[in-house]
């Protein structure tokens, strides 16, 4: 009887099942979402002010994405079947006998609604304002001697793309400097902006990877792989359904899990316990591969379009280090609100997050420590600083760059803490030569790629549907 136990016991722990597990009462839950993840859980605490001994910091520059967002209408509408799927889920356990959620956990599934409409589909909420305007906050603290300083259109600039999450974080992150009634100006965001939006005005990226299927082979080589495949049949079983659920399903509920977490930092996310650590570790590496294709180093293109703003930060940076009183005053702060495709782009050309081996989807257990993690580079507010500091002993002028609050280990550097200079001579010709005239020319094995890549997508995808169809 014992050895019987014993082979039902492990039966079901081989199969990510823990019948004593409770989500709603889990201490230290997993909170690294990918893209959806909330800034609360990454970002660095506050340090000591200005924090460089015999250096003054001259000039603040920052690029972030926008805050916490709801969902787009696409995302919105697959989310109206959730209740129905929910509903399932307690007639699984409850008449079915089947399904293997703790009552704590149904019970939060049962109480959970979905709160979000159409009209509000990629607007900011007010987890977003509050991720920016306390973000300021910290900055200030860190900064004073730029940041805590009465408002002038001469001493800072704001930027934003055309879009109202953009604009929302860039007067959230004001409010958090300035206050509510500083009378910042925010000059109209550019329809075609090809400094904070490069990719977006650049023809040949949206062939060659925006518009490519290619680009999600690797996701989908995963996707089909032995472990995702076996998470979809623990999810399922999990939750008590005799078939396997779609990976259609499957993102809908994670999409919903993460959301609502972002949305509401303080409270159990319900459809959080619908997956075990490893299987949130799993989805947050697919959607990885994703990225690291669609704006990271898996194409080449990604990093070129990362120079516009690598250039702007240089300019700037080189017309501080050559300022005097009789030119026109230099601005303390710069700051740009974009997308995460903009932010990854600039970490690529920069060279942070790089790790020693691509991303695929053969060798998940190998980068499970991997530099390239959207949660941690580019979850919602996330942000890369940049500040130039003048100092009296040593090099005069010195650099550190943030990424999400965090001192960024540069190599080549001391800690973090580099020589301008050596930054400076890095990036000289990026600075000097970058322009976005490659993304007009024409290129012959373009079509071809599509075409091909299209029918490697085609037989991917008619794999994963024979298999939730027929297995």
């Amino acid at each position: 009887m014992i050895r019987v136990l014993c082979t039902l016991l492990l039966a079901s722990v081989a199969a990510g099942y823990d019948q004593d597990y409770c989500f709603a009462y889990e201490e230290n839950p997993y909170l690294m979402y990918g893209t959806k993840t909330a800034y609360e859980f990454v970002h660095e605490r506050p340090r000591n002010p200005d924090g460089v001994p015999h250096c003054q910091p001259v000039q603040f520059w920052m690029l972030s994405r926008h805050g916490t967002r709801f969902p787009d209408s696409k995302s919105i509408y697959t989310m109206q079947r959730l209740p129905d799927l929910r509903d399932q889920i307690i007639n699984n356990h409850e008449k079915r006998h089947r399904g293997r959620l703790c009552p704590e956990d149904l019970e939060n599934l049962r109480r959970w609604t979905l709160s979000v409409f159409p009209s509000q589909a990629k607007h900011l909420t007010n987890q977003g304002h509050d991720d920016l305007k306390f973000m300021a906050r910290r900055f200030k603290t860190q900064f004073p001697k730029l940041l805590n300083q009465t408002y002038s259109q001469d001493l800072y600039e704001f930027r934003f793309t055309d879009s109202q999450r953009t604009r929302a974080s860039a007067i959230a992150f004001s409010e958090g400097l300035f206050g509510s009634s500083a009378g910042v100006y925010l000059p109209p965001a550019l329809k075609n902006d090809t400094l904070i939006k490069a990719y977006d005005n650049c023809p040949r990226w949206r062939d060659e990877v925006g518009n490519n299927n290619r680009t999600l082979e690797e996701k989908h080589m995963f996707q089909l792989g032995p472990q995702m495949q076996a998470l979809l049949q623990n999810v399922s079983e999990r939750l008590g359904f005799g078939y396997r659920l779609t990976f259609v399903q499957l993102d809908e509920m994670y999409d919903m899990c993460r959301f609502d977490k972002a949305w509401n930092i303080r409270n159990v996310s319900p459809w959080c316990a619908v997956f075990s650590k490893e299987e949130l570790q799993l989805m947050e590496y697919r959607e990885d591969l994703e990225y690291y294709y669609r704006s990271g180093y898996g194409n080449e293109i990604n990093v070129k379009l990362g120079c516009p703003t690598v250039k702007d930060l240089i300019n700037r940076f080189s017309r501080m280090e050559n300022h005097n009183h009789q030119d026109r005053i230099q601005p303390a702060g710069i700051f740009y609100f974009t997308h995460s495709a903009a932010l990854h782009m600039t970490l690529a050309q920069l060279g942070i997050a790089k790790d020693q081996d691509h991303l695929t989807h053969t060798n998940y257990n190998t980068m499970k420590n991997r530099k390239w993690r959207t949660s941690k580079i580019g979850p919602f507010a996330s942000n890369l600083a940049a500040v130039l500091f003048r100092c009296d002993e040593g090099e005069e002028h010195r650099i550190i760059f943030y990424l999400g609050e965090h001192i960024v280990p540069y190599e080549g550097c001391n800690v973090g803490l580099c020589s301008w200079s050596y930054i400076r001579d890095k990036f000289a010709n990026i600075a000097h030569d970058c322009n976005l005239d490659f993304c007009h020319k024409h290129h012959s094995g373009t079509q071809q790629n599509l075409a091909l890549s299209s029918l490697t997508t085609a037989a991917v995808v008619a794999v994963i549907f024979f298999k939730q169809t027929f297995i």
